[in-house]
């Protein structure tokens, strides 16, 4: 009896597996080995504008800053600016004390007015007067050369030559007297008299032979300057008569020349002791106190911050991205509402290294015109290069395009009939999400961009996203 019922169990037991078996058949397994239709991802081709950039940070640092200083040293009259002031071209920002050099100028500027009327002077043609005054002159030395040479002339039959004739007697006679006094053996005493005679008389003779030759060295002294008169006056009615002298203007020109030239030296190095600013900007120190005494080192430093530069660096895969001339679009922290723009003005020639990290350090300047602002060296900033921008043109998905080859795409156009025909296309500018096409396609046709993936089955798309193969598809000729 209780096999019998056991029995019955299990013929019960293996109809309900049954039973189970054949409904997961038809509700589960059988319908997941039917083959759904793949539904077709489309969009339309579409205008809009494409951007291509990289993104970077930067410091805001002025367009240029120098540190000023004078020329030469000296004691510091006074300092007009003071740190913050804002300073035009050429405004004064300090002075040196500036007596001496005051006192330089106006002594070369007298020179320079010696030196011209000099210069006038050896140019300006001689007047009537002057030509007769020179004639008169030359006459009168001639006529003072001949009275010279008569006096020397008659110098030499004087009055003294007689003299000198008569002491010239007497001097022999005290000779023969002497030898004559030694001869005849006479006393000692007669002896050195008649000594004594003989060196007198010569004495007188000499001293009268000396004062002849003197009035006859005057007298030709005389003649010799009377006649250097007479070359003289001749030169200078020749020089009157005949016009300047090349060789005279010359040098009163190189005269006048070197006097100007002192006289721009000293207004230079006057100019040189007031310190101006070469360009307008910000004094951002001052270094020195009027007295101190001070060299040619900085004393004052100016800064340009109306038109600053950002210095900015990216990384070193986006290098491709960054050149010279290339727009930026700027937000700096300090100004999160304000996009200021620029363009790229310099790129260095190597990576530097920014938190161990290699980058592309570059420049870009910064329009205020836009955003009128009180912009302030070492302000951080945002920075964003546009290499590459398209306006108003035809856009499609990256999933839209059929790699071909190098450079060749295609994508498939959805027809009016819901047919798809293949097309080349050509492509311009791409970022991460659409292409732009140059030509190939028209605005608003439709694109086939891959095959969705189900929502009813776990039967994946394909990898490739292609539209499924069969006779809705066909191969068309770009136009």
């Amino acid at each position: 009896m209780l096999r019998k019922r056991a029995l019955w169990i299990g013929l019960i037991v293996l109809v309900l597996a049954a039973g189970g078996g054949y409904a997961y058949y038809r509700n589960v397994y059988q319908p997941s080995q039917e083959s759904v239709e793949p539904t077709i991802a489309t969009t339309q081709v579409r205008s809009g504008d494409l951007i291509v950039s990289v993104s970077g940070s930067g410091t805001l640092s002025p367009a240029s800053e120098i540190g000023l200083g004078f020329q030469s040293g000296g004691y510091l009259d006074e300092v007009l600016v003071e740190v913050g002031d804002q300073v035009q071209e050429y405004d004064t920002l300090a002075r040196l004390e500036t007596d001496d050099l005051e006192l330089a100028v106006a002594e070369a500027d007298i020179k320079v007015r010696l030196a011209q009327l000099d210069l006038d002077d050896v140019l300006e043609e001689p007047s009537e007067a002057e030509l007769a005054d020179a004639e008169a002159d030359v006459q009168s030395t001639q006529a003072a050369l001949t009275v010279a040479q008569y006096t020397y002339g008659t110098a030499q039959n004087s009055d003294l030559d007689a003299s000198v004739r008569a002491y010239q007697i007497h001097f022999q006679g005290a000779v023969d007297q002497y030898l004559e006094v030694e001869n005849n053996d006479a006393s000692q005493s007669r002896l050195e008299e008649a000594w004594n005679d003989w060196a007198s008389a010569e004495w007188q003779l000499n001293d009268v032979l000396q004062q002849a030759q003197m009035e006859q060295l005057d007298a030709w002294n005389q003649v010799d300057q009377a006649q250097n008169r007479v070359y003289q006056a001749q030169e200078n009615l020749e020089s009157l008569q005949s016009g300047p002298i090349e060789d005279a203007i010359l040098r009163a020109e190189l005269k006048a020349d070197q006097a100007a030239l002192a006289l721009d030296d000293a207004r230079e190095n006057l100019a040189a002791a007031e310190l101006r600013a070469p360009f307008a900007g910000t004094v951002v120190d001052v270094t020195a106190i009027p007295g101190e005494h001070v060299g040619t080192a900085s004393i004052i430093t100016l800064a340009d911050v109306e038109e600053p530069i950002l210095q900015f660096w990216v990384e070193e895969s986006d290098m491709s991205g960054v050149a010279v001339g290339n727009r930026v679009e700027i937000i700096f922290e300090a100004l999160p509402d304000d996009t200021f723009t620029g363009e790229v003005v310099r790129v260095d020639p190597a990576l530097v290294t920014v938190g161990n990290t290699l980058a592309v350090q570059a420049w870009a300047s910064v329009d205020l015109a836009s955003h009128p602002a009180n912009l302030l060296g070492g302000m951080n900033a945002e920075v964003e290069v546009i290499s590459a921008e398209s306006r108003d043109t035809l856009l499609v998905p990256l999933q839209a395009l059929r790699e071909l080859g190098a450079d060749q795409y295609a994508v498939f156009v959805v027809q009016s009939d819901g047919e798809m025909v293949l097309r080349p296309v050509k492509v311009g500018l791409m970022d991460f999400v659409n292409a732009e096409i140059l030509s190939g396609l028209e605005l608003g046709e439709i694109v086939s961009t891959g095959v969705e993936e189900s929502t009813e089955t776990d039967v994946p798309s394909g990898e490739e996203m292609l539209p499924p193969g069969g006779p809705g598809m066909r191969m068309l000729e770009g136009r």
